[in-house]
């Protein structure tokens, strides 16, 4: 893959950029989201509906509004998996997230499961990732957007949770499908970076991954492991240099280290960037601020992820529209940010190279096909 190259953005012209009067329809941009946690995307109306059905606290409505901690973040994501009880609960919600994930122009998401959160409630990991599986295939007929799956370990849990988690993806996961294709596609590490560096799990990413075929997706570079000048870099370093990182999610951290920005743009190692995410976890003070451009500047492939639609309130549309308004990105650049996620996602050859035609077409003010 090339690396992204956005150095020189160029005049606003009708060659990449339409007429303010009539802006091109994000929606009609073919993209994937590629950092979306499943749990955290399920429509707040659903989780209401589930909390009572299930005779369940309903939890704060946090959308938009910004978090005063890490922590309390948690809490409310924590909460939003107590109400997944039973399969359907599960098959609604991958249905549901696909609904929205198409509303916003997606024709690929790749949603990160916290799955030992509730599997218990389904007989384990394996029961449950097989019920997640044949509800993405369901999905995928009904709404024409192609899943793959993320099953992500947790920073904060014990390493033998990781280590049982590696061991799954590496010989039971292969064997689950949707429509026909593995339906596990990476492997990630979640949850807060303070005191959790990258590199202890190195092994673990080392058994899931090597050799089989699973991408290694690690989140990095959005909360500062040590409070020591430059350690979110140094995440995103170790991120890419230990766990051999395919993208990394967030990776904003790396801002100001030319270094690391120099590693990530020459390996093109992609950043799957939430601007909503980070404005509202005070990762950066407004949107405005925000240094994806800085990121695309010095050559670093980019795609733009919605994150938790149910925490933060953004689709993956609101986030291509922040992008446009707040941080004035043209569409070359949206395209451009668009065509990584197609580019750097797993999904089926045929599948990335429909949607690629497509952006170009998006830019070129073709029509969409029908």
């Amino acid at each position: 893959k090339a690396t992204v190259s956005v150095l020189n953005w160029g005049p606003r012209t009708p060659t990449n950029m339409a007429s303010d009067d009539e802006p091109r329809p994000l929606a009609a941009l073919p993209k994937a989201d590629l950092h979306l946690h499943l749990e955290g995307a399920m429509r707040y109306s659903t989780l209401v509906e589930l909390c009572r059905h299930h005779g369940v606290p309903v939890p704060r409505d946090t959308r938009g509004r910004r978090f005063d901690g890490f922590g309390e973040f948690v809490a409310t994501y924590v909460a939003a998996c107590e109400v997944l009880r039973d399969a359907a609960d599960l098959q609604r919600l991958v249905l549901e997230v696909a609904e929205d994930a198409r509303a916003s122009g997606a024709v690929w998401i790749e949603p990160a499961l916290s799955i030992t959160v509730y599997a218990d409630r389904f007989g384990g990991v394996a029961p449950t990732f097989r019920i997640l599986a044949a509800a993405a295939e369901a999905a995928e007929r009904m709404t024409g957007v192609g899943i793959g799956y993320i099953i992500a370990c947790e920073r904060h849990a014990p390493m033998a949770e990781a280590e049982a988690l590696a061991a799954f993806v590496r010989d039971e996961a292969p064997e689950v499908a949707i429509n026909g294709r593995r339906a596990l596609v990476g492997f990630g590490l979640h949850g807060s970076e303070a005191g959790f560096p990258p590199a202890p799990f190195e092994g673990v990413f080392r058994t899931a991954c090597a050799g089989t075929g699973i991408a290694s997706l690690p989140h990095a570079g959005e909360i500062a492991p040590d409070p020591g000048l430059g350690s979110g870099a140094a995440s995103v370093r170790d991120a890419m240099r230990v766990l051999k990182a395919k993208r990394v999610g967030h990776g904003v951290l790396a801002h100001g280290d030319e270094a690391v920005l120099r590693e990530a743009a020459a390996g093109c190692v992609c950043f799957d960037v939430c601007v909503t995410s980070n404005v509202l976890l005070s990762v950066v003070a407004d949107a405005a601020s925000h240094p994806l451009p800085a990121l695309l500047a010095h050559g670093v492939p980019c795609s733009l992820g919605s994150d938790d639609p149910l925490l933060f309130g953004a689709s993956l549309l609101d986030e291509y529209t922040t992008c446009r308004t707040a941080l004035a990105l043209p569409d070359a650049v949206l395209a451009a940010c668009a065509r990584a996620s197609l580019e750097y996602s797993c999904a089926p050859t045929a599948l990335i190279e429909a949607g690629v035609q497509g952006v170009t077409a998006w830019l070129d003010g073709e029509p969409a096909a029908a």
